[in-house]
């Protein structure tokens, strides 16, 4: 199994394929303390992986990430467009969207005995756009 992350807006994309994501975590919550589903319910979406970087040619396809998570709320370009497809056998079996996901946390990891850095970032959906996220999915049939 693996997985494909593209993040769009403010300006620019972020392509990550099935090298650098290793775990991917959609959780759709209503709160604790409800005794039915509520209307303020998130939706986030965790995502690691491995942070590679191309010494030749210079490329960091993270560090979109790491300056995204620095753009402030006042910003509309806070918000962008995340995708994330699931593939398994070379077919998506599942893809998640969320149209106006904001960064809750970003972390980068590195040292020198593991040579590779790892990244977490966690991310939700704008609560009042909850309606606007796409889960697809499903085999197809051959």
């Amino acid at each position: 199994m693996g997985f494909r992350l593209n993040v769009s807006g403010g300006g620019t994309t972020v392509s990550l394929d099935e090298r650098y994501i290793t775990k991917v975590l959609f959780d759709s919550n209503s709160p604790e303390d409800s005794n039915a589903r509520a209307t303020d319910f998130g939706i986030d979406l965790k995502v690691e992986g491995k942070l590679i970087f191309d010494i030749i040619s210079g490329g960091d396809d993270t560090l979109e990430l790491a300056k995204w998570s620095q753009v402030p709320s006042d910003r509309a370009d806070c918000y962008r467009n995340v995708e994330i497809e699931v593939i398994a056998a070379g077919q998506v079996i599942r893809k998640i969207t969320l149209p106006n996901a904001f960064v809750v946390g970003y972390t980068e990891h590195m040292n020198d005995d593991e040579g590779v850095g790892l990244f977490y970032l966690s991310m939700k959906q704008k609560k009042d756009l909850n309606t606007k996220v796409a889960v697809e999915g499903g085999y197809t049939q051959e």
